[in-house]
This record gives structure tokens, sequence and C-alpha cells, in this order.
């Protein structure tokens, strides 16, 4: 996704009032041989935030949605959290390093 692909996400929330609860999943496929594939997928790498019309005007490199995305617990922008911050509360990442730390190539 592109700063201009953001867009749509921006008019959404305006649409729902400036600011919509959104849940937030990260796909994990593996494939470790064509015969050995794992989909990993619960509950554990979901998270609730908030998406809003404003943006951030920081950017965050590889991760546009992040200047659109705000902590609810926080309540700040996901691109103002410090990498401490975004590991205590990021569910998704932290469910992904703990899927992806159970694996291992045989």
């Amino acid at each position: 996704m592109n700063d201009d692909e953001m867009i749509y996400y921006s008019k959404l929330a305006a649409g729902l009032g400036g600011r919509a609860v959104a849940h937030c999943r990260n796909a994990v496929f593996l494939v470790l041989k064509e015969d050995e594939r794992y989909w990993p997928m619960d509950d554990a790498i979901e998270e609730k935030i908030y998406l809003v019309s404003e943006s951030h005007s920081l950017r965050a490199e590889g991760v546009p949605p992040n200047s659109l995305s705000v902590d609810i617990r926080t309540g700040r922008y996901f691109v103002e959290l410090n990498e401490e911050e975004r590991s205590s509360i990021d569910h998704c990442h932290n469910g992904f390093r703990m899927v992806s730390g159970g694996f291992s190539a045989k």
C-alpha cells in the first residue's frame, strides 16, 4: 500500500464520522516445502485500532497505514510510538513474532 492508496481508507473513516474501530490481522502462510505448509491464524494476531480520516504528517517507511491508525489505549498515532511502545501494544506484530518463533526449518 502506498500513500495514494491510503486515501481510500481516509475517506472511509471520514464517511464514518472521522474515526472508526478497525480490526487488523496480519496473514501468515508459511511454506517450508511443497507438502509442508502452515496457516497459524488465531486471535493472538488481531488487534483493534482506530482508523481515522486525518493522517499524521509523519510517515512510516513501508507501513503507510500507521499514519491513519491510532492506538485505542494511548490515543496516539502508531507513527508517533517508539519501538518499545509499539512492541508492548502491537498485537499483530507480537503475534507474528510469536508464530514465526515457533517454526524451525529442518
